[in-house]
């Protein structure tokens, strides 16, 4: 029997993430401190589910950044992270971010308490961007954030980032590993992203009134000006919208700019009165994406986060952008490159049919219009290239979510993905 040590409180959101797919399973639990014992691939699981830590030499000790998030308040040890502006119940956690609580304090705690230990399994599946240094940017919050994640060498880091480019993993992080499966239960406790899923049986039968769709919440720079020359093709089958909800500083900047341009819908949140939005249960305020972008267009635009850049990434991650195009099975052309490299070797599919083009107009936004205004000349032959596309996409990672643990399968398989060689612990 294969023991793990999660030190943190029980949550079946937690033991999913985790723990999906296993059988056989005795839960002995109570105010959330137990164990669980489950199987996976015929081996047996004994899980301690417990926030007090430990030194037991007789199985592995698992920690995770989010869980720690979600419970600061729930265990005494965390009164030592030092986060700005947190507040009770709240699911925020980006540095800097509008919601105040500061992710590189919680990131030092655990870089401070793990100083002294080794081989514990360290999962960073923080829906961010975690590694920068190699894509030389100079953005203070991430680079401080990798600077602690360094400290955990003598550990074994689970993220949700992805690395490209295999030898900057190898030389520089050979503990990480990539957890697919697990990254998309992650997703789905901070974002229900369940329900782009659920929405594919709805989209499927749907006769779209625009042919193709760019949507743009965060008014970022680069996501204006493409918005901005969009619209000036005035091409009636190019559905343009943004929406007023993320008032942040780029908002209040940039918004001047497009306002006023003929063709671009608002996506109102409204104001106080039936039209508001914003205050009623919304799945973390993206239902209403789901609801009324989704629909508009036989196809989208993919404006991921971290698209700005003309140059390819080392790393990167996928948000919910990406992964609720290829849930819903909706065919999408993307600003960057780095989308496509992710998914191709997730699921082993071929590059997406404009992979090359989209090596050519990465980061000039004039470039990627002059793009779309060909790709709607001979609209009908490209969407059917997308959307087989898309087809082999959705089945792999379907496929994929419902057959495989990568947490479970990379502890059995002894971390084979970076070579490293763990002793198995066994009861």
């Amino acid at each position: 029997m294969i023991k793990i040590y999660i030190h943190h409180f029980y949550s079946r959101s937690l033991f999913l993430k985790f723990f999906a797919l296993t059988s056989d399973r005795i839960s002995k639990i109570k105010n959330n401190i137990g164990i669980i014992t489950c199987t996976y691939r015929n081996k047996k699981f004994e899980l301690i589910f417990n926030p007090e830590f430990n030194d037991n030499k007789d199985g592995y000790h698992l920690i995770d950044f989010l869980a720690i998030n979600y419970q600061l308040y729930d265990w005494h040890e965390y009164t030592e992270i030092k986060c700005v502006n947190s507040y009770k119940d709240q699911t925020a956690h980006r540095a800097g971010g509008p919601f105040g609580i500061n992710d590189i304090p919680i990131m030092k705690w655990i870089a401070n308490k793990l100083e002294n230990k080794n081989g514990w399994l360290v999962s960073l599946m923080r829906t961010e961007k975690s590694f920068i240094e190699s894509d030389n940017i100079n953005y203070a919050l991430v680079k401080d954030l990798e600077s602690e994640i360094k400290r955990l060498k003598n550990h074994f880091i689970f993220s949700d980032n992805f690395f490209i480019e295999k030898n900057v993993e190898s030389i520089h992080y050979p503990n990480h590993n990539f957890i697919f499966t697990n990254t998309m239960f992650q997703w789905n406790e901070h974002l229900s992203i369940r329900w782009y899923y659920e929405f594919k049986n709805i989209f499927e039968k749907l006769d779209s009134p625009y042919k193709l769709c760019f949507s743009m919440r965060n008014h970022k720079l680069n996501r204006v000006r493409i918005i901005e020359l969009l619209s000036k093709l005035k091409n009636k089958d190019i559905y343009l919208t943004r929406s007023n909800h993320c008032n942040n500083s780029d908002y209040k900047a940039y918004k001047h700019i497009i306002e006023n341009l003929e063709g671009i819908h608002l996506n109102n949140y409204g104001d106080d009165n039936f039209d508001d939005i914003s205050y009623i249960s919304n799945i973390e305020h993206y239902l209403e994406y789901v609801m009324r972008i989704l629909p508009m267009a036989k196809m989208h635009i993919l404006s991921e986060t971290w698209d700005y850049l003309k140059s390819p990434y080392t790393s990167n991650y996928l948000s919910e952008k990406t992964y609720g195009f290829v849930l819903s099975n909706i065919p999408f052309i993307s600003t960057h490159t780095y989308p496509y490299d992710i998914l191709r070797e997730i699921t082993g599919v071929e590059n997406h049919p404009f992979y090359k083009e989209a090596e050519y107009y990465r980061g000039v936004e004039s470039r990627f219009t002059d793009f779309v205004n060909e790709f709607m000349k001979n609209y009908d032959t490209n969407y059917d290239l997308c959307k087989k596309w898309v087809d082999k996409v959705h089945k792999k990672v379907i496929d994929k979510i419902y057959n495989e643990n990568s947490f479970l399968d990379l502890l059995l398989d002894g971390f084979k993905e970076n070579k490293k060689t763990v002793e198995r612990k066994l009861i």
